[in-house]
C-alpha cells in the first residue's frame, strides 16, 4: 500500500513538472533532446518531462547603456560620445542558437 502511494506521488511530481506557464510578454522555444522543436505561445503549455525543455525569450523592448567613449577627430578635437541602444526581438525562433548569449547579457 505504501509503495503505491510513493509511486503515485512520484508520478504526480513528474506530471506537474511537464506543465509550464509562459507570460504574455514571453515566447517559449521548445527543445526536444537539444534540438529546436516548436515555438510555445504565451499561456499554459505542456511538455514531456526530462525529454523536452522550454527556453523563455523576453519579447519586450530592451535597453543597453553604452558607456561614454572619448574619440579624437581628424582635426584633433576630443569628443565624448555616449549612446543608448534599444532593441526588440521580433522572431523568437531565430534566437534558438543565440539564446545562451542573451542569458549572459542579463
Amino acid at each position: 500500500m505504501i509503495l503505491w502511494i510513493i509511486l503515485a506521488v512520484i508520478a504526480l511530481i513528474i506530471a506537474v513538472s511537464g506543465i509550464k506557464i509562459i507570460r504574455p510578454f514571453e515566447k517559449g522555444l521548445v527543445e526536444r533532446l537539444g534540438k529546436f522543436r516548436r515555438q510555445a505561445q504565451p499561456g499554459l503549455n505542456f511538455i514531456i518531462p526530462f525529454i523536452e525543455r522550454i527556453v523563455k525569450i523576453d519579447m519586450r523592448e530592451m535597453v543597453i547603456d553604452v558607456p561614454p567613449q572619448e574619440v579624437i577627430t581628424k582635426d584633433n578635437v576630443i569628443v565624448t560620445v555616449d549612446a543608448v541602444i534599444y532593441y526588440e526581438i521580433t522572431d523568437a525562433s531565430g534566437l534558438f542558437i543565440t539564446s545562451v548569449i542573451l542569458k549572459l547579457l542579463r
